[in-house]
């Protein structure tokens, strides 16, 4: 089976949906050659009314399966609809819900106003399968029953790097990882809980951003500036220097509808360095298990401040994670799924081309 894969060129979707898969299943030697591209070939004609240029063929490449990560077009709707006609199956890897990025998020005009997010979901409902990586992700894109959850994972080679749980510092780091700009209402979830933990642990402990903190002090209601360490655009080297620098992260969230389909890969991160992890109540996050659960600024406060003040707890509660993501959250141990996932996508474009006949 050959599989041609269109990646999406998003540095964190790409890495974890695209690379690190493709890297696994060719190490797990499966009967299948996977090729990535940043683009498909295609022709295209100008329209009549002197619109948009249309698409009049795709080449798949000799591909059986071609594989479009986050589609959001009327061009890639178009595409699917020419791959299919030639007997090549097409599946669409979705890891958000485009449609509910909520107002004020620097990407809610071009998904939501300007109508990307909803193209996005039609392209789903004309692939042939819709891979996502939450439950809540399949009900929203594999309305018509083609979809199978493949659950985002982490690089042995990562979660193998000296954990942070083995250190003993005299200041305790808590860190966030992300762009205040882009989550408006997450940190704010916190209420005054961290302020509080650091108030009462005050000389003991320090906040940090990995990424832009922006108007994190304002947003989360902080007496002192956080630290902010610029984003390292390699992903290897951006989940290096996370444990590196936090003891202790914090996964805040909003509980809308976006934020109810969004993966638990913060939460694994963290795990997988050894970071002890505070985090909201999210349905993924539940699903996953792994670090202090808190709804409510008393929760941020009492958990955060626990990390700081009791090492050995903090240390006890990150090696658990950490050996959880060793045991069944590497991606490795979802390789196959992926091809599965391509296998069964191939089967029913087969199906549907026999039934044509």
């Amino acid at each position: 089976m050959r599989v041609l894969i269109m990646s999406a060129n998003h540095l964190g979707s790409e890495y974890y949906r695209v690379t690190e898969p493709v890297r696994a299943v060719r190490e797990l030697g499966a009967d299948v050659e996977v090729v990535v591209r940043t683009g498909l070939s295609t022709r295209t004609v100008q329209s009549a009314d002197g619109g948009e240029p249309q698409v009049v063929s795709v080449d798949a490449e000799g591909a059986d399966v071609v594989v479009l990560q986050l589609p959001k077009s009327a061009g890639m709707l178009r595409c699917i609809e020419l791959l299919q006609a030639q007997g090549v199956a097409v599946v669409v890897e979705m890891d958000d819900l485009l449609s509910g990025v909520p107002f004020g998020s620097p990407a809610y005009s071009a998904l939501v106003t300007q109508g990307m997010g909803r193209r996005a979901l039609e392209c789903a409902q004309q692939a042939d399968l819709v891979t996502v990586s939450t439950p809540a992700l399949l009900t929203e894109y594999a309305r018509h029953g083609r979809g199978v959850v493949v659950p985002n994972a982490v690089p042995r080679r990562i979660a193998e790097l000296p954990p942070a749980y083995e250190r003993e510092p005299d200041v305790v780091t808590v860190g966030w990882t992300g762009s205040a700009h882009g989550h408006p209402y997450d940190l704010q979830e916190m209420g005054s809980g961290l302020q509080q933990a650091l108030d009462r642990t005050r000389g003991r402990s320090r906040f940090a951003v990995l990424g832009q903190k922006g108007e994190a002090r304002a947003l989360m209601g902080l007496t002192d500036e956080p630290t902010e360490v610029p984003w390292l655009h390699d992903v290897d080297a951006y989940a290096t220097v996370l444990g590196e620098l936090f003891d202790v992260g914090i996964a805040p969230l909003r509980l809308d509808r976006f934020n109810a389909c969004k993966s638990w890969l913060k939460a694994l991160e963290y795990s997988a360095r050894g970071v002890a992890c505070v985090r909201a109540a999210s349905p993924e996050y539940d699903r996953l298990g792994l670090g202090w659960r808190a709804r409510a600024a008393r929760d941020w406060a009492k958990w955060t401040s626990v990390a700081i003040e009791d090492p050995q707890r903090r240390r006890d509660q990150a090696a658990a994670a950490h050996a959880a993501v060793l045991a069944g959250h590497l991606t490795e141990h979802v390789a196959e799924r992926w091809v599965d996932a391509w296998r069964s996508a191939r089967e029913t474009r087969s199906r549907s081309r026999r039934k044509g006949a």
